[in-house]
């Protein structure tokens, strides 16, 4: 079992929440390797959480692919530009070294900090494979291009699969006990879509890194569900909107479920009655799920109410919520 704990483990998706506790803004976290282990480091000893996460950041392996990002100072970067439309521009893109591409040696550097100095779980993300082609040829554009252009959109698929191998294994490398694949952008797909053009570049990825996958994608995912358990992973992290009363039995007893209080209208910003109530609940939805990791459907931000953010560690270890 990836998480070894008495209690219900408890590991939200949490990082910016850090830059809160260290004084410091988002871009100087994603900027610079110190920086982030140190706001990281804030959350691990105030929490003492059963699993840290590096930063989110959905640019990265865009940004090593050469395109170019909108950097603000205090908020999620974003991808400028999605200049990869046709065949023609496939040869544009150079597979990128991880040990010297963009700010990939700099996530290297966190993970190997977070596993000298993290007694739990350190678990680093990765960019899903059609997510990235998302980021490539444009998130409306890869849509369409499941219709209409599969035979390109396949080719453009096989590059991001082996870009995001390298990279995992070079973090793997460098420390990560576990990595998370954010495929936010499936969330669009039927089931049969999601195997052709996510789940089998996923389940390649899970089989090449030989370390615990977990898979993250963003929204209702309920329709896909059976799918993502098919790509083998160890485990999945679904967002709020997912029923887990309804779907707990559709995940396999060997897999861990992560999830799903809402990030954004109940930990960060949420009243405290309505938040104990709403974790509650949840526990006791799933007190008798094995592999049940309780946590955030996706990441905090920045100002999430840190006292919130507490309450997830002091109800898991209450009993109350069994009866």
């Amino acid at each position: 079992m990836l998480f070894k704990q008495n209690t219900v483990p408890v590991a939200p998706l949490m990082g910016f929440p850090g830059a809160q506790l260290s004084g410091t803004t988002i871009k100087e976290n994603l900027e610079d390797a110190a920086t982030q282990v140190e706001s990281l480091k804030s959350l691990y000893e105030r929490y003492s959480p059963a699993a840290m996460f590096t930063m989110m950041d959905l640019t990265l392996e865009a940004e090593a692919l050469g395109l170019r990002l909108l950097k603000p100072e205090d908020a999620s970067y974003t991808v400028l530009e999605h200049p990869i439309e046709k065949e023609a521009d496939l040869l544009k893109l150079k597979i990128p070294n991880p040990a010297k591409d963009a700010r990939m040696p700099m996530v290297l550097d966190v993970v190997k900090r977070m596993h000298e100095s993290f007694a739990c779980l350190n678990i680093a993300y990765i960019v899903g494979p059609y997510t990235l082609a998302g980021l490539l040829n444009g998130a409306s554009r890869v849509i369409k291009n499941v219709l209409k252009k599969p035979e390109f959109l396949k080719e453009l698929l096989e590059i991001t699969t082996i870009v995001i191998e390298e990279y995992a294994q070079a973090l793997i490398n460098a420390g990560a006990d576990a990595l998370c694949i954010l495929e936010p952008t499936a969330t669009l797909l039927s089931p049969a879509q999601f195997d052709e053009f996510s789940g089998v570049y996923v389940k390649r990825i899970t089989d090449k890194c030989k370390a615990p996958v977990i898979l993250h994608i963003c929204g209702n995912t309920t329709r896909i569900i059976n799918n993502m358990v098919l790509t083998k992973v160890d485990g999945l992290s679904l967002d709020s909107m997912v029923n887990f009363a309804e779907v707990k039995e559709m995940i396999p007893e060997n897999m861990i479920l992560m999830g799903n209080l809402d990030p954004v209208s109940m930990i960060a910003y949420g009243e405290k009655d309505v938040v104990k109530k709403n974790i509650r609940e949840l526990l006791g939805v799933m007190k008798d799920k094995k592999n049940f990791v309780l946590s955030t459907g996706c990441d905090l931000p920045k100002d999430a109410d840190l006292d919130n953010i507490q309450l997830m560690f002091e109800l898991a270890k209450e009993k109350s919520w069994e009866e």
